[in-house]
């Protein structure tokens, strides 16, 4: 299997619960055996709190579920002393080696990490903090007396004398700290801008205006990594501009402000990079690698400060418009996922729904949309340590986003974190970093409890005095001039909580109580609920009230029940499912989908209706579709039918069904959608199959995808295979045009990959060595611009490239070719009314009429217009006269 299959499969997944709930319980090891420290990876351990302490902990979480939701260090009862800090609490008192075993003379009979965070809590509030050790043999009462610091109060961090300190401390930590005209010095600077000092403010100013002049210097705003760049350093610059009004920085926002705005995606998302106008001045999809949120998000907010700073260009509005209208997709349907994706399926991921709410909220005009992801937000403090890359963002931006839904809002996620900001801060008033990828301990440069701590370079400190500064609501992230219509009601805020906890209070459910979860407003609690219930023994009674719930009039509690009849692999539920395929809500499309997809091989009575269904979709004429801008319904239907194991039941139906629905797959605007056909493509497609669908699979090599490009070779690799496995002369430039569009990511690989398919045409490819010639110098001028690495990887696409050329230069025959134009196929418009078998004769271009002839040898003459897009495309490309599509 390629690598590509399994890149697709891991970024395709979708954690299944009823799978990851089931676990079996980790087994800690018992730290006071012999020879079992001696055993122990130091490596990674985590900070604890003010103590002075670094310790191992015990990190494994039951199932992957388990430490999404923050379990991970559940079945922990010991903790190993990695390093005492000098003149710490602890110093002179715990030992490197000593074994934590509890608290105030007992042992932990729970997750130690969080044991010892609130035996913490209590030592900072009204006595010293009491350890038992094992010390080489022996078990030891300790004490260790912390700097008192009181109790949080019931509305921390509002109105709290402990929440001040904390900020004080971190503050003029902060103040110490170097400051470079970087990322880390952007969010430094925010932190510096949260607190109202002279001295503070002085740094900023000066920081400022030291990344100010660096962008009035800069001259390529395309470079790799530009938009992380760009996106904090403008999100600095206009924080300090509307506080200050200091216009020397004005000019610099402009041009970060209209840079981003102008760098954007179709889909109002952003890459690493920023992307290229196309030729005609328009957005163009994110280019392979693709989207990444985590600083697309970061990037759109930038665009809203810089407007608020005076930015005023149309390029700016349409900016926002777009990403405010990709990321309303996911309200009321998870949380924002990695790039164009599915949403995730928990309340939080890393914190971009953080980022989400506030993006909505200082737009102050989209309530609904704030409110949505200040709640998932808030419902996702246990999601707050998990996250791909390691959880610095989610740290840096989870309260600033709850915040959002106002300070009772704030409060409550605070009482749920609380412990693990205690955790994290030293004794000195700074923070640390610790987590890893998915979830995990950290480290400390050099292994020592005051060493630096970063995340990927980014230093802590300035992410806590943020959390801790939103009281004084200074800048925009951080409360000021946020609506009252975003913050949630006290009822809100409850539920909001509750939601969090419905994990595992779900288990203490009746069925009952769990059909009336249905209709939650949290859609991660309804699915929860469906999982849950379709667990239980009598689950599978209810199937008959679960078919009536997909027509009840609550989309919620259809999406739920089609949600649950799917985990019960319910045959009876085909029909209805089927149905709402064409439902006009898009989420109960997906859901349906989804069900099918889990019920899998038992559809097969009703392959023929998915087909109708799909090849019924009218395919939008605009690009986005903001309604449902991935049209994602198709997803898990082309999972189903084109890549497992009833692609051979699919490769037995009626072409009359299979090729509408194969087209409208093809032209899915979400790439990995698209990929999903690659095995069906090149394994079950006879000629008179690639011969009936020749133009939709030159328009599938032609047009990458808009959304989603990581795989949106996919389809285009397998349309290509088709084409040369029956040597389709069109296929020679199909392949030529591949190599040059390709995108650098991955293309060390394909590049050779896409040679391979062209050389079987043997001397039939000739023409085409000069534009191979031409795509060596491409390849050597992207390394030269830094589009693309050079070494290996660059000497990789090369080789592959010029040894085709040799090998196509020695070649004397060619395989028996055939044309798309000569062959007799179906030519059809997309309404059904035009169907002829013909082939293509000529066209007249004065009158943009193509000119057929049919079997019986009768001339035809159609308009061009009156074709189907697929077919538009292939007579324009092979007869240039007829010009472009306008």
């Amino acid at each position: 299997m390629r690598c590509y299959w399994l890149l697709l499969a891991m970024a395709s997944l979708v954690l299944s619960l009823a799978e990851l709930c089931v676990a079996e319980e980790p087994s800690p090891p018992d730290l006071t055996q012999p020879g079992v420290i001696e055993k122990i990876d130091r490596s990674l351990t985590y900070n604890l709190g003010a103590t002075g302490l670094r310790g191992w902990i015990f990190t494994k979480a039951a199932s992957s579920f388990d430490g999404a939701q923050g379990r991970t260090t559940t079945f922990s009862r010991q903790i190993l002393v990695t390093h005492v800090g000098k003149g710490s609490p602890a110093d002179g008192v715990v030992e490197v080696g000593d074994v934590i075993l509890g608290t105030g003379g007992g042992l932990f009979r729970d997750d130690a990490r969080r044991s010892i965070a609130l035996a913490i809590q209590e030592a900072e509030k009204k006595g010293p903090l009491q350890l038992r050790i094992w010390r080489n043999g022996q078990i030891l009462d300790v004490t260790l007396r912390l700097r008192p610091l009181g109790a949080y109060s019931p509305t921390a961090p509002f109105n709290c004398h402990k929440s001040r300190t904390i900020l004080r401390e971190a503050y003029q930590v902060l103040k110490k700290e170097p400051l470079q005209p970087n990322i880390d010095g952007a969010i430094k600077g925010l932190a510096l801008l949260a607190v109202e000092d002279p001295e503070g403010q002085s740094q900023a100013r000066e920081l400022a205006r030291k990344i100010a002049l660096q962008i009035r210097q800069l001259t390529n705003i395309y470079a790799s990594l530009g938009t992380w760049d760009f996106a904090y350093k403008n999100l600095f610059l206009c924080e300090y501009f509307l506080l200050t009004q200091d216009r020397e920085v004005l000019p610099a926002i402009q041009k970060l402000t209209r840079a981003l705005a102008e760098g954007q995606g179709i889909y109002g998302t952003f890459g690493h990079a920023l992307v290229r106008r196309g030729a005609d001045g328009q957005p163009q999809p994110v280019p392979p690698y693709g989207p990444v949120n985590a600083v697309g998000l970061v990037a759109n907010l930038a665009i809203v400060l810089g407007k608020k700073c005076g930015v005023h260009h149309p390029a700016v509005d349409e900016a926002i418009q777009r990403g405010s209208n990709f990321f309303s997709f996911y309200v009321d349907k998870g949380a924002i996922p990695y790039g164009e994706h599915e949403p995730w399926p928990f309340h939080e991921n890393n914190g971009k729904n953080a980022m989400a709410a506030v993006f909505f909220a200082v737009q102050g005009d989209r309530p609904a949309q704030a409110k949505y992801f200040a709640r998932t937000a808030l419902a996702g403090f246990k999601n707050r340590e998990y996250g791909h890359t390691g959880q610095g963002f989610s740290y840096l931006w989870s309260m600033l986003g709850v915040h959002m839904g106002g300070p009772e809002a704030a409060i409550a996620y605070f009482r749920e974190i609380s412990w693990q900001l205690d955790l994290a801060r030293r004794c000195d008033g700074s923070f640390v970093y610790d987590g890893g990828e998915q979830y995990g301990p950290g480290k400390t440069e050099d292994d020592t409890y005051y060493g630096r701590s970063s995340y990927h370079g980014l230093t802590p400190t300035p992410w806590y005095v943020l959390t801790y500064a939103i009281p004084l609501k200074r800048l925009i992230i951080t409360g000021r001039d946020c609506s009252p219509a975003n913050w949630l009601t006290a009822e809100e805020v409850k539920e909001s909580v509750q939601a969090g906890h419905f994990d595992l209070e779900r288990k203490n459910k009746t069925s009952e109580e769990l059909i009336a979860f249905f209709g939650n407003w949290s859609p991660i609690v309804r699915s929860w609920a469906a999982e849950e219930l379709a667990s239980r023994p009598e689950a599978k009674s209810l199937v008959p009230q679960l078919i009536r719930l997909t027509q009840h009039p609550d989309v919620r509690v259809v999406q739920a029940a089609c949600e649950t009849l799917g985990k019960l692999k319910a045959p009876e539920a085909l029909p209805n499912l089927v149905k709402l395929l064409e439902h006009p809500d898009p989420w109960v499309r997906f859901k349906a989908a989804s069900a099918l997809h889990e019920i899998n091989v038992d559809v097969k009575p009703v392959i023929s209706q998915i087909l109708t269904a799909i090849g019924n979709f009218r395919i939008p004429a605009e690009v986005p579709y903001w309604e449902d801008p991935l049209i994602l319904y198709q997803n898990p239907l082309a999972r189903l039918l084109f890549r497992g194991p009833l692609s051979k039941e699919v490769a037995k139906v009626d072409r009359e069904l299979l090729y509408p629905a194969i087209r409208v797959l093809a032209r899915n605007p979400d790439g990995m959608t698209r990929a999903f056909l690659q095995p069906f493509l090149e394994n079950h497609l006879t000629l008179e199959d690639v011969v009936e669908l020749g133009p939709d699979l030159l328009l599938a090599v032609e047009a990458m995808s808009p959304a989603d490009t990581m795989f949106a070779n996919g389809i285009r690799m397998a349309a290509l295979r088709c084409l040369t496995k029956y040597s389709i002369r069109q296929g020679i430039d199909a392949a030529v045009h591949l190599a040059w569009t390709q995108g650098g990511h991955g293309s060390e690989n394909r590049t050779q990959e896409i040679m391979k398919e062209l050389v079987r045409y043997g001397a039939a490819a000739k023409p085409v060595i000069p534009r191979l010639k031409e795509l060596v110098e491409e390849f050597h001028r992207q390394v030269r611009q830094r589009q693309f690495p050079g070494g290996e990887l660059n000497a990789r696409r090369v080789r592959a490239v010029e040894e085709a050329i040799r090998t196509i230069e020695a070649a004397e025959d060619a395989p028996p070719m055939r044309d798309l134009l000569t062959e007799f196929r179906t030519y059809s418009d997309d309404s059904g009314q035009l169907r002829v078998q013909a082939r293509c004769t000529g066209v007249d271009s004065p009158k943009q009429e193509v000119v057929l002839e049919t079997r019986d040898g009768k001339e035809i003459r159609v308009p061009i217009q009156q074709l189907r897009e697929a077919e538009r495309f292939f007579l324009r490309k092979s007869f240039p006269e007829l010009g472009e599509e306008t």
